[in-house]
């Protein structure tokens, strides 16, 4: 993945969301990481909003909403 499409989502609720989750994974021994965290969390931010399981950003102030069931 290229360095700039890394940076599309790093300012997004969900990429705090899942860095928490990775973070806390990884720091408990669940989860082992072996490529930067940060292409990672770009692929699931990618793959959520594609898929259209979260919205990336709230429109217009608005609450996010929730996940589609």
């Amino acid at each position: 993945m290229k360095s700039s499409r890394i940076a599309v989502h790093r300012d997004s609720p969900l990429w705090s969301a899942l860095d928490s989750a990775i973070r806390e994974l990884a720091a408990s021994r669940e989860l082992s990481i072996n490529t930067a965290p940060e292409y990672i969390i770009e692929f699931l931010c990618r793959e959520l909003t594609a898929k259209k399981l979260v919205v990336a950003q709230p429109i217009d102030g608005a609450p996010p909403s929730s996940p589609v069931a």
